[in-house]
């Protein structure tokens, strides 16, 4: 992301602060702060330190944004978890199913393992 995205959606989805009350609050036109969040317009340090100020961040935390991982909980009762709750951060589809795969696997293995220590 460039640095008027950081800056977007910073003001947008953790904010919810309207451009033209941030460009007020920056004494610039709603076109100009529009032109700073489209990566028309670059910013300087010291527009990101009042841009900071406004969102009441660090100017590093601008710089640096990355939308936050969702959680997405799934409760899996199937293939005898016995009620496990399996928790995934931010996991595609594919890396779950993957993660689950392996946790499947673990899972024979250990009963292998179990199998053969109760006949020896």
């Amino acid at each position: 992301m460039k640095i008027g995205d950081n800056i977007r959606e910073i003001r947008e989805k953790e904010k919810k602060l309207s451009k033209e009350n941030v460009a007020k609050a920056l004494g610039i036109t709603p076109k100009a702060y529009s032109n700073i969040e489209n990566n028309i317009a670059d910013v300087s340090v010291s527009r990101l330190y009042e841009l900071a100020d406004i969102f009441g961040v660090a100017p590093e935390y601008i710089l640096n944004y990355q939308e936050k991982s969702s959680f997405t909980n799934h409760f899996n009762n199937y293939e005898g978890n016995q009620g496990v709750n399996i928790m995934y951060q931010g996991c595609s589809n594919d890396q779950i199913k993957n993660i689950e795969e392996q946790i499947r696997k673990s899972k024979q293995e250990a009963s292998r393992l179990q199998a053969k220590t109760r006949n020896n």
